[in-house]
């Protein structure tokens, strides 16, 4: 599927902010989950534009080629500097797709711009209780520093490769380590941000048309149920299988799905 993927930066309020664009049609913007960057949806872009949508896919600030705070800013900070990046996107209420940190990013933009949101589409809801996300914030951050035998880089490989239950693909796994240590010795900041932030709030509360999708392979479709009761009201749908690689390991199935959700009218 060769199609000219177009690349550029807009400004924010933490710096520039780099973005990748394929295809033409409603307008989809698609976040990453923390320490990916846009590249998570390399493989998908081309299928989507394929179905008739124009993808926009962000860098989080301090990810990939965005610029970087330099102090953890908030989940608030992240929607915030989204909406300023919105001015600089030509578009329009488009529809905002959100995977893992994305969806915490997404859904307190959502929730604070809802004027500026056409359609929210939610990939793995980090919905946590507070004793676990406490547990998860008291974690000590992985120390990046360079070793001499390199076995900081095997050390995250291992990580990583147990944290997918050893079914990603080692292609997902090589380049989520090449995204973890591009971001640097602040790659803790998205995580920071959303086990910091209490999702649960701004869902409940969501006024926007929401779809929320999971695969039955992430470590987060376990809080499909609770999602479900909190708000019957929005549309839901599963994929089998996957990890929460699937969108990079499984780029035609997951945006077969996503292209079938988004709201054409």
């Amino acid at each position: 599927m060769l199609l000219a993927m177009k690349k550029y930066y807009v400004d924010g309020p933490m710096g520039q902010v780099h973005v990748r664009e394929l295809g033409d049609g409603p307008a989809l913007v698609l976040l990453h989950q923390t320490a990916w960057s846009s590249l998570q949806f390399k493989h998908a872009m081309p299928y989507l534009a394929a179905r008739g949508l124009r993808c926009i896919a962000i860098d989080t600030p301090g990810y990939g080629l965005s610029d970087g705070p330099d102090d953890p800013p908030s989940v608030q900070d992240y929607a915030d500097s989204l909406a300023v990046t919105f001015e600089g996107l030509d578009v329009d209420q488009p529809a905002v797709f959100g995977h893992h940190t994305g969806v915490s990013i997404a859904t307190a933009f959502a929730a604070k711009y809802p004027e500026k949101v056409g359609q929210l589409l939610l990939h793995g809801v980090p919905i946590y209780t507070p004793e676990k996300r406490a547990e998860r914030l008291a974690r000590p951050h992985f120390d990046q520093t360079p070793r001499p035998d390199g076995s900081h880089l095997t050390d995250r490989w291992g990580l990583a490769n147990t944290v997918s239950g050893g079914s990603a693909s080692p292609d997902a796994i090589h380049w989520s380590l090449v995204q973890f240590f591009w971001a640097g010795p602040n790659e803790w900041f998205g995580h920071h941000a959303a086990f910091s932030y209490d999702i649960d709030v701004d869902y409940k509360a969501l006024t926007v048309p929401t779809v929320v999708i999971s695969n039955t392979g992430d470590v987060l479709h376990e809080r499909m149920p609770y999602l479900r009761d909190a708000r019957p009201d929005f549309t839901f749908a599963e994929l089998e299988g996957g990890t929460f690689h699937i969108i990079f390991d499984e780029p035609e199935r997951w945006a077969t799905l996503v292209s079938e959700l988004v709201a054409r009218d």
